[in-house]
């Protein structure tokens, strides 16, 4: 299945996209190069001087101490080796890991990154979706701070995530993740051998990011008709249409991390990224189940604990969500609902969040940012009550679209299976025990301003304990 919409087209692909409804023509988009190529690697540095507008000199290169492989080489000297015989000069910046052995985006990191940027010098991440952040994040910074634009290319070690071409970065405050305003690259190399020998856990990762689409999408709808959320449009949906076909017609390639299925799955990864750029929002690919995924790194963070890969976190916290859609769509009643019971009192919900949050970080820091964002979200709940009532009485239209929007868990299974992801929260490294996705799937809701259906699921006032048992029992 070939794809509508292919970001390796360079400018063809520009065109074609700024004729979807949606497309927001006044932005001014820096990103113009998506290489995804066999051999991208050898052309990093003339899209390096393309980028930068100057013959070679010095540039400051950001990555982290993992080592990589690129076929019989080490990876990262080979990159360097690449900018050094075309006359660049690298200043190599290693990012160091924290107490639980990772490098997290986080504002020390970026720091450490921002101090290093000069005036006039490029900057290349060599890395995945945390070191491309962080690098990002610290370029979005330096230019707020100083008005000097940095040139800033992206080079990617793994089909992981979506980070590459989005303008936004999640960055950790008070162990938080939180969405901050970024930057998009200047360009970003998808060199396929790079992508073919990075590990299966993060290549398949990058499938578990993308599937979330399947509740992202709806639960974007549903605020959007309950009144939460103004930015909803269609272009997303023309970006990702066919996902679900086009990942099990490729799965092979995918599992076998073949050059076509890395191909393909780099511009899947771009798009979706882009889906979000181009929205001015994170909503199209993040809704309860990345709320979830938060949720279970707040625990870590705060115990100190590594994170887990996190798409493939993602994966399973989307077959959460699809199953809750599932019950939603099957047996919610708009003639059942007390309306006045469906906006709960902000003051006892203030204390609810501080008491929840209070077993993860008993200093309260985690509960406060967590109800910043909350109290945002449930005080636009009770300012919109229209749209609650008409959201009511157009049910069965509304049924409808969501049902179109969301695909079934089994369905989600299929794919995850077919490119052999991890299927069970025991899978994942480290494990997550059924009370830590317990705690998250009550508690995801209580940390962010969007809208899903697990907000639906507490101002219904549904029996969520019924359901999560209904829901992990058929893991």
């Amino acid at each position: 299945m070939k794809l509508r919409f292919d970001p390796a087209e360079q400018e063809r692909f520009w065109r074609a996209i700024q004729q979807i409804p949606g497309y927001p023509m006044g932005d001014n988009i820096p990103l113009k190069t998506m290489l995804i190529e066999s051999g991208a690697l050898f052309r990093l540095p003339s899209v390096l001087g393309e980028v930068s507008k100057n013959p070679p000199g010095e540039v400051l290169v950001v990555m982290d101490p993992t080592p990589m492989r690129r076929g019989p080489d080490s990876l990262k000297p080979l990159v360097l080796e690449v900018l050094q015989n075309q006359g660049w000069q690298p200043d190599i910046l290693v990012l160091e890991p924290d107490a639980s052995g990772q490098v997290h985006t986080d504002m020390p990191h970026i720091e450490v990154v921002k101090a290093h940027i000069q005036a006039g010098i490029p900057v290349v991440s060599v890395g995945s979706g945390v070191v491309t952040d962080i690098a990002k994040h610290a370029c979005y910074l330096y230019e707020q701070e100083t008005g000097r634009a940095i040139p800033f290319v992206v080079y990617q070690t793994a089909n992981s995530v979506c980070a590459y071409t989005s303008d936004t970065a999640p960055v950790f405050i008070e162990g938080v993740k939180r969405t901050q305003p970024s930057r998009y690259p200047d360009a970003v190399i998808s060199d396929l051998e790079t992508l073919r020998d990075a590990p299966q856990e993060m290549t398949v990762a990058g499938v578990g990011d993308l599937v979330a689409v399947f509740v992202s999408f709806p639960d974007w709808y549903l605020a959007q008709r309950l009144g939460m959320d103004p930015k909803y449009n269609e272009l997303p949906h023309a970006l990702m249409e066919g996902l679900d076909e086009i990942f099990l017609e490729n799965a092979d390639d995918i599992r076998q991390r073949a050059v076509p299925g890395m191909a393909i799955l780099a511009k899947l990864i771009h798009l979706a990224g882009l889906c979000m750029s181009l929205s001015h929002a994170t909503t199209p690919l993040s809704g309860y189940e990345h709320v979830m995924s938060h949720v279970l790194d707040l625990i870590n963070e705060q115990a100190g604990r590594p994170l887990a890969q996190h798409g493939n976190q993602v994966a399973l916290t989307t077959l959460l969500s699809s199953m809750a859609y599932q019950a939603f769509l099957n047996q919610f009643e708009p003639a059942e609902v007390v309306i006045e019971r469906c906006f709960p009192n902000v003051q006892r919900m203030r204390e609810h969040v501080l008491d929840e949050f209070s077993s993860v970080d008993p200093t309260g820091k985690a509960g406060e940012e967590c109800w910043s964002d909350y109290r945002i979200k449930l005080e636009r709940w009770n300012e919109q009550r229209g749209f609650f009532e008409a959201f009511l009485t157009d049910w069965p239209q509304v049924k409808q679209r969501l049902h179109e929007l969301a695909r079934p868990p089994e369905r989600i299974l299929q794919i995850l299976r077919a490119v052999e992801a991890p299927t069970n929260f025991q899978d994942l490294i480290p494990a997550v025990s059924e009370s830590a996705a317990k705690f998250a799937f009550f508690n995801a809701p209580l940390i962010r301003y969007r809208l899903t259906v697990g907000d639906m699921l507490i101002f219904l006032n549904w029996d969520r304990e019924a359901l999560w048992q209904r829901i992990w029992n058929s893991l």
